[in-house]
């Protein structure tokens, strides 16, 4: 996320598609910064609310995905441009076995 940060990943990031992040019914763009079986890192140029439950969507290799999060962290950044922006931090409520395995096969690519 930092400008000069190098990317430690052996291999490049997988491509996701049409991430949001729907709090309330009323979904917003994010950027998927990083995932695991815990959470999810999100950036987004919307603010949303420490403790706030919302669900995540996104497809990962055409597998849709959808897991409720509860957000307990939030950073203000700016970006390159200076824009204000969000860092997101996100636990999963729940996950089904089948939401873990499209997990675990993301966090492998």
């Amino acid at each position: 996320m930092t400008g000069g940060a190098s990317d430690r990943r052996r291999v490049p990031r997988a491509v996701i598609a049409d991430t949001e992040l729907s709090v309330l019914a009323f979904p917003i763009p994010v950027r998927l910064l990083d995932i695991s079986l815990a959470g999810v890192l999100l950036e987004s140029t919307h603010a949303v609310d420490l403790g706030q439950r919302a669900t995540l969507r996104f497809s990962f290799g055409g597998v849709p995905f959808s897991a409720d999060v509860r957000v307990e962290r939030i950073d203000r950044t700016h970006g390159a441009n200076g824009a204000e922006r969000y860092a997101i931090g996100a636990a999963f409520v729940s996950l089904s076995r089948n939401d873990q395995r499209v997990i675990e096969r993301f966090a492998v690519q």
